[in-house]
């Protein structure tokens, strides 16, 4: 039965209302795409895409700032290379200076001059690394990473997973860690074992001690420590309580009812030798207590030969700085491996996120064109259809 007479239900404007609705919709949608740039803008437009597109879009927005980490990374690398640079350049001068010291034609005061000089340089090798900072974190002091414990730690975010980290030590490069100062002497072990007493040619078994400058306390055990000078006066006390002291010079003797030892109490001694009565054969022996083991103050009031002993030292500080700065160089070319590679990485990972979710313009352009001209036809058909019922009225006339 045909539908044109009936006038209660116009099937052929609901299916043009329909089908315009469906034109505007999806005109609507092509729309978005190309006012948005994105195919996908809801998860209803592509449910398995909208969750690959935004898992890739989170791993490249992760990759980005561990890209912004690296350049960070190469930054802190470079002041520290800049600071162990700086004091490389004063120690080839210390070395210099060092190397005129040992030279038998100088006088002490002109050596002398050189330690003054050799101080003012250790004591700005100090004040480079006490300064170089990174966001206030001390890149070369104060470390305790590293196999000896003495390395400044930094760990870096290099990569979009947790454990995509880039480690460097760097050593630390304090006077003390070069070998070219060691303000903190412990007294109470000998020089060789970082102490500040250092025992020449002597033999302690029998050894005779009959004159001290400084303090000196009589124990029953052999102890040394020291502290500090009391001028040119002399004091010694007995196991049994009893003390006495004597100007510039004191003799202690042992007795044969005791085996008294020396407890030493200077950061200056000297120590001269005589024969004892119950001691057999004169025994001599020299004790050497140093307070600060520094190139400059071992310089000063001494001679070409410990010169020579200062080069040595230095050349060993030279070497171990160019080998941290050869490290921190490696360091910094792996940095830039990895940025380089994590570049490749995030641009390819960007190109699976555009083809899933980026929108074709040329594509959509065309579309809204094909479904502008589809959407004025139906409006065109609609009223039309809804026209349609008039003509029922000439069927009554």
């Amino acid at each position: 039965m045909s539908s044109f007479s009936q006038i209660n239900t116009n099937i052929q404007s609901q299916r043009a209302f329909q089908n315009l609705s469906d034109t505007s919709e999806e005109l609507a949608n092509r729309r978005e795409r190309l006012t948005t740039g994105l195919r996908i803008n809801s998860a209803s437009d592509d449910a398995a895409g909208f969750e690959i597109a935004k898992g890739l879009e989170t791993k490249t927005g992760s990759q980005q700032q561990a890209l912004r980490n690296i350049g960070d990374a190469k930054s802190a690398l470079s002041v520290a290379e800049g600071a162990l640079d700086s004091q490389l350049n004063i120690l080839q001068s210390a070395r210099e200076k060092a190397t005129q010291a040992a030279n038998g034609s100088l006088s002490q005061d002109e050596r002398d001059a050189i330690a003054g000089e050799l101080q003012e340089l250790v004591g700005e090798v100090n004040d480079i690394a006490d300064s170089t900072t990174f966001n206030g974190d001390q890149l070369i002091k104060g470390g305790t990473s590293g196999d000896g414990g003495n390395s400044v730690g930094l760990t870096f975010q290099t990569g979009s997973e947790s454990d995509q980290t880039f480690d460097v030590n760097i050593n630390n490069s304090t006077g003390d860690d070069l070998g070219i100062r060691q303000p903190s002497v412990n007294v109470n072990q000998a020089t060789t074992n970082s102490g500040g007493q250092l025992a020449y040619e002597g033999d302690f078994a029998e050894g005779a001690i009959s004159g001290i400058e400084g303090n000196a306390t009589v124990d029953a055990a052999v102890t040394n420590s020291a502290s500090s000078l009391n001028g040119n006066t002399a004091t010694a006390t007995t196991t049994g309580g009893g003390t006495f002291s004597q100007a510039t010079t004191l003799t202690v003797s042992s007795n044969s009812a005791s085996t008294a030892g020396i407890k030493i109490n200077n950061s200056n001694l000297s120590i001269a030798t005589d024969s004892l009565e119950n001691g057999g054969e004169a025994k001599s022996f020299t004790v050497e207590v140093r307070d600060e083991l520094n190139i400059g103050t071992r310089l000063q009031n001494n001679d070409a030969d410990e010169a020579r002993n200062i080069v040595d030292d230095v050349d060993s500080a030279i070497n171990s700085l160019t080998s941290q700065l050869s490290d921190l160089g490696a360091s910094q070319n792996r940095l830039s491996f990895k940025e380089s590679n994590l570049e490749t990485s995030k641009t390819n990972l960007e190109a699976a996120r555009s083809r899933i979710e980026d929108a074709d313009f040329a594509r959509e352009q065309t579309q809204v064109a094909k479904l502008q001209v589809q959407q004025q036809s139906g409006t065109a058909q609609l009223a039309q259809a809804n026209a349609a019922g008039q003509s029922v009225l000439s069927l009554l006339q």
